[in-house]
């Protein structure tokens, strides 16, 4: 199996570097392109407005200046010399859980593939400070291996999977998983003012919404020691809403 691998850590992330052996040793090809630079938060962002640098750092590994999802575009389609099987991004530092996801560079480059028409999959562990990157890269192995046993309708979905940063050992096994949800965001907090001007950075994300539902959510499921696996359409649509917004219209 061909396997592109990105990240939005930094194509020197020790979780990228983890993963790429991992996979390696399974005997799978491997093709790393990952930004040059730190990308989290970056979300979808493709650079449109100046040429993207591309810097052969070995066999099949390139490192990138521009986004995650640069890396996936341009690796596809210019760097790689034979078709890719499956799109890997991370291992990230830190979860992307619910709405995370909406500024995640490690989600964004598992949606690009899939833009692609690629199956794809995010990697994340839910700690910064990662002690269990083999615990994550453990479950990439298996994920890829499993592939092709995966349903052809789950394909259209990129797999959004949260790992606790545990020993293998430790782990109670894998959960399909809904997305969850967060609180908004806290206010940016103000670092310096100067005369007009003033530093802000992001404030702190919400916490999670903690409803009653149907089907397990993703941070219930790593709260359980449980990785969780969240199928998520690439496709931006909720056909379920579509008649109430016709009715709305219908009314304007």
């Amino acid at each position: 199996m061909h396997i592109l691998i990105t990240n939005d850590d930094g194509y020197n992330a020790p979780g990228l570097l983890v993963l790429t052996d991992a996979l390696r040793n399974q005997h799978h090809k491997v093709t790393v392109v990952a930004p040059r630079e730190d990308k989290s938060g970056c979300g979808m962002g493709l650079t449109l407005r100046r040429s993207v640098e591309v810097e052969q750092t070995d066999d099949d590994r390139y490192v990138v200046d521009g986004t995650p999802a640069d890396c996936v575009y341009i690796g596809t389609n210019n760097l790689v010399s034979e078709p890719v099987d499956v799109v890997v991004s991370g291992i990230n530092n830190g979860t992307n859980l619910a709405d995370d996801i909406l500024y995640s560079g490690t989600f964004a480059g598992a949606m690009e593939a899939r833009r692609m028409s690629m199956p794809s999959l995010a990697l994340s562990v839910t700690e910064r400070d990662v002690k269990h990157y083999e615990t994550a890269a453990f479950i990439a192995v298996q994920m890829c291996n499993a592939l092709p046993h995966l349903d052809y309708r789950s394909l259209i979905s990129v797999l959004n999977i949260n790992v606790p940063d545990v020993p293998v050992a430790s782990l109670r096994g894998l959960k399909a998983t809904t997305l969850g949800d967060r609180e908004a965001p806290l206010a940016p907090v103000e670092e310096v003012r100067s005369g007009k001007k003033a530093m802000y950075r992001a404030g702190p994300v919400g916490e999670f919404r903690r409803t009653r539902r149907s089907k397990l959510q993703d941070f219930e499921a790593v709260e359980q020691n449980y990785a969780s696996i969240t199928p998520l359409s690439a496709r931006f649509e909720d056909s379920a809403y579509v008649d109430d917004v016709q009715t709305w219209l219908d009314t304007i």
